[in-house]
C-alpha cells in the first residue's frame, strides 16, 4: 500500500515477481525471518476491482480482510513499479462494506468488476514490506513475491530499497513482471470492450 505522509504519500512504489509452482515459499517465509523483521502475518484478503467507463488511466479497489478494510484508487501505468495509490480507510467495525461500495461505484460510471482472492504472508520491515501470496480468481492462478517501499524520501531512494531486499532474496531485478495484477488476473476475463480500454 502506498504511504501514509511525506512527500511521496501518494506513490506506490513496488516490484512483482511472478514465481512458479516449485517456489518453496515456506523456505521463503522462513529466510524472511531470519532478517528480523518488525512483525510477519498470515491473510486472506478479497479484492474486488472497478473500472469507470471511458477511464483507461485509473482503476479502484474494494479490499477487504481480518486486518483493513479499504477503497483504493490505482493509476494504470506502462510499467506498474512506480504508480498512484490512493487508500481511503473504511470503518472494520461496520463489516464487509462490498455492496455499499459497488452502488458507490456505480453512481461514479462503473462498467465492470472483478474479484479475486489472495491468501498472503507478510514480512513488515521499517522500509519495506515483502509478501508471498496465491491470488485465485476462478480457474486462474498467479504466485508473486512482492517488495514494497515503505515511506521513502524520494522515488529513487525507495527503488534503492527494493534492490537491497531483491538483492538479500536472490531476486533480479530484470527479471521482474511489469504488469499489475489486475491485469495479469482480471483483465483477460473481462469483456472485450473493457480489454480494449486498456490496451
Amino acid at each position: 500500500m502506498g504511504s501514509d505522509s511525506g512527500p511521496n504519500a501518494f506513490i506506490e512504489i513496488e516490484h512483482k515477481f511472478v514465481v512458479g509452482r516449485d517456489f518453496d515459499h515456506v523456505k521463503f517465509v522462513k529466510n524472511l525471518a531470519g532478517m528480523a523483521p518488525s512483525r510477519q502475518a498470515s491473510i486472506h484478503v478479497r479484492d474486488t476491482y472497478f473500472v469507470i467507463s471511458h477511464d483507461r488511466r485509473h482503476v479502484f479497489r474494494h479490499r477487504f480482510d481480518h486486518e483493513l478494510q479499504q477503497l483504493t484508487v490505482k493509476s494504470v501505468e506502462d510499467d506498474a513499479a512506480v504508480r498512484m495509490e490512493v487508500n481511503i480507510p473504511i470503518d472494520q467495525s461496520k463489516g464487509d462494506q462490498r455492496p455499499a461500495i459497488a452502488e458507490f461505484m456505480k453512481a461514479l460510471g462503473c462498467s465492470w468488476s472483478g474479484e479475486l482472492a489472495k491468501d498472503i504472508q507478510v514480512a513488515y520491515f521499517p522500509d519495506c514490506e515483502i509478501v508471498f501470496y496465491r491470488a485465485v480468481n476462478r480457474d486462474k492462478t498467479v504466485c508473486c513475491v512482492e517488495f514494497e517501499a515503505v515511506n521513502p524520501g524520494s522515488v529513487a531512494e525507495g527503488l534503492s530499497v527494493l534492490a537491497k531486499y531483491e538483492s538479500i532474496l536472490g531476486f533480479k531485478v530484470e527479471e521482474r513482471e511489469t504488469k499489475s495484477l489486475f491485469e495479469l488476473l482480471l483483465l483477460d476475463g473481462a469483456p472485450g470492450d473493457i480489454q480494449a480500454m486498456f490496451v
